[in-house]
């Protein structure tokens, strides 16, 4: 039963056409539906994230039967599927799958978000009655690579964005950073990054501070913070254990002044000051101040390149492990496939079996002597099993002949002197 992934990533397609190809949470439902009318299909997955689309199915179904459906589907024709996606078959595709879940496909290598989405996709499928044996097993020994990748390597043990990157600083500082106050200044994409990440790990307090004290505002709601006025910044910076600006200000909006007197009222509990604007929001002479741990653009930058640096190397060790995990499930795929066709030669022969003792027992029923019977019903049984392969071998080309020939007398362990 093929294994086929067809979809676009942010490495084969740009933002907007990855846009084009997104399926949203609502429509997931009627999506997996649609794709098992697919023509010989029987199991599917779609993966929708923001920087990719991918259909994973299995089943009897051609790839253009897919593509067709999927460019059905969205704004995209299939021409333009076929020119910015990537088709993948059987291994190609179970490795795909591997690497994906384990952070080795994505834009931030090793980030550790994809694994959830990953789960979460199949979770949809399995509600929506679109997955069976085959899909159900990928995804459960996706998931084990995964686990492993991150806990064996150190794929995703270095922070590789300046979110991460801060609070691994803040962690250095403090015992418990999710107990700490957090200021973040400024209202742009760097504070809305450091917020939803800091809400995410459980800061206990989130304070935005903002020119335009809506947009403050906006962020405090969205994050379940509180915002504080740009005119009163200087008398909330006591209460900040992790101070974040990144503004737009040509000059400094935190003087050195202002920081020595915010360690003052702290009783000199130490601040860590992470200044990710250019040009620098914290007077650079801060960082002189006892108790302030100031960090700038570079310092983080620094961290990250070093970081990702580690995780490169990190990843091949990785490598290696995904793809011990994709030979064990291809493995298990074939000799899955295996255990058919045994049972399929099993029910012929149990079928040949009984005609042919039918037959003997009615002889022997009209009064036949058995001593007969019997060396007739196994002659019997002898030519009806071995008329089939018996023909395939006589009938075979001549260049199929020495492999057909090896084959038979491995499954029947002939000896080559008999």
């Amino acid at each position: 039963m093929p294994l086929l992934v067809l979809g676009l990533n942010h490495d084969s397609a740009p933002l907007e056409l990855r846009e084009r190809a997104a399926f949203a949470p609502t429509e997931l439902s009627e999506a997996l539906a649609g794709a098992r009318q697919v023509d010989g299909l029987s199991e599917v997955v779609v993966l929708s994230t923001c920087n990719r689309t991918e259909i994973i199915t299995s089943g009897g179904h051609t790839a253009e039967a897919l593509t067709q459906w999927l460019a059905g589907r969205t704004a995209l024709d299939a021409a333009t599927l076929q020119a910015h996606g990537y088709l993948l078959e059987d291994g190609a595709a179970v490795r795909h799958v591997f690497r994906v879940a384990a952070g080795l496909d994505s834009m931030v290598l090793g980030e550790p978000q994809i694994l959830g989405q990953v789960k979460q996709a199949f979770a949809d499928a399995e509600t929506a009655g679109t997955v069976g044996p085959t899909l159900s097993r990928l995804f459960q020994k996706a998931n084990e690579a995964a686990k492993r990748a991150r806990s064996e390597t150190d794929i995703g043990r270095n922070p590789v964005s300046f979110a991460f990157a801060g609070v691994r600083l803040a962690e250095q500082i403090f015992e418990d950073v999710t107990e700490q106050t957090a200021l973040l200044i400024g209202a742009g994409e760097m504070i809305e990054l450091f917020a939803a990440h800091l809400k995410a790990r459980g800061l206990r307090r989130l304070l935005f501070c903002n020119r335009t004290a809506a947009r403050a505002e906006s962020l405090a709601h969205r994050h379940a913070g509180a915002s504080v006025p740009f005119s009163e910044l200087d008398a909330y910076l006591p209460d900040a254990d992790l101070l974040i600006s990144c503004t737009g200000s040509p000059t400094p909006i935190v003087s050195r002044e202002s920081m020595k007197q915010a360690i003052k009222r702290r009783r000199r509990r130490p601040v860590c000051a992470l200044d990710i604007a250019v040009p620098r929001d914290i007077d650079p002479a801060a960082s002189s101040l006892d108790d302030v741990y100031l960090y700038a653009v570079d310092d983080l930058q620094a961290i990250i390149d070093r970081n990702q640096q580690a995780r490169r190397d990190a990843a091949e060790q990785a490598e290696e492990l995904v793809q011990r995990h994709v030979d064990q499930f291809m493995h298990w795929l074939q000799t899955r496939d295996a255990g058919v066709v045994v049972g399929q030669l099993r029910r012929q022969m149990t079928q040949v079996g009984d005609e042919v003792t039918a037959t003997a027992l009615a002889q022997i029923e009209r009064g036949e002597d058995p001593a007969v019977v019997l060396p007739r019903l196994v002659r019997a049984l002898g030519q009806r099993w071995l008329h089939a392969p018996s023909l395939a071998i006589r009938q075979a080309p001549l260049e199929d002949q020495p492999a057909l020939q090896a084959a038979v007398k491995r499954l029947f362990d002939l000896d080559d002197n008999a």
